[in-house]
């Protein structure tokens, strides 16, 4: 499947319908944020620009060619432009080269950033949950607010959190609406919702 299915009118209408689900049995507020990617990860773009220069001196370098001596900075300097300009334009060729664990802390550090200006803390019991979608990144990150409780997040939680990163990775849009409704039960069961409930975030996709 292609990011935009997770991004598209469509996408976002059913993941509102997804998280209305959500609410309809529980206290707790469930936010989702979809964003094309997390970061722009410069810091790949430069080092396939670094192997790319350092390439292009190598080769004029040991080369049986005779190259001008004077000129081989700037050769070297096209080439860094041109190993960034690849990683900068073809999304595959960066994700590839950048390491897991940075794609991953990048998600995580935009998710916070997102929890703070969605508001997700500013419930009454602080009862709100953030669930962050970095499609580039491949990686969905779950952010719960502090009234809801370790055993909820860690043991009630730990399937559908686990579904919802492996079905971004996997790209699989009908798995991550599934992996949002199993957030339900666990939730109804720890903060059941109440008749004086009052719709404190907005349910559509941020």
């Amino acid at each position: 499947m292609a990011e935009r299915e997770f991004l598209d009118k469509d996408a976002r209408q059913r993941t509102t319908a997804a998280i209305r689900a959500v609410e309809a049995t529980t206290s707790m507020e469930l936010v989702v944020a979809a964003r094309g990617r997390a970061s722009h990860h410069l810091g790949t773009s430069a080092a396939l620009g670094l192997v790319f220069a350092l390439g292009t001196f190598a080769i004029m370098w040991w080369s049986p060619t005779p190259y001008d001596v004077a000129t081989m900075p700037l050769d070297a300097l096209v080439g860094f432009a041109l190993g960034a300009a690849l990683s900068a334009t073809v999304p595959v060729v960066r994700r590839a080269l950048t390491p897991r664990a940075v794609l991953r802390a990048a998600a995580e550090r935009a998710a916070r950033r997102a929890f703070e200006t969605l508001g997700v803390e500013k419930t009454r019991e602080r009862i709100g949950c953030l669930v962050y979608v970095a499609l580039f990144e491949r990686t969905a990150v779950f952010i719960p607010d502090v009234g809801l409780s370790r055993e909820l997040v860690e043991v009630g939680f730990r399937e559908a959190r686990s579904a919802l990163d492996d079905a971004v990775k996997r790209l699989d849009f009908a798995a991550f609406l599934a992996a949002l409704a199993a957030l339900g039960p666990p939730a109804a069961s720890a903060v059941p919702r109440r008749p004086d409930d009052e719709n404190e975030l907005c349910d559509d996709v941020a």
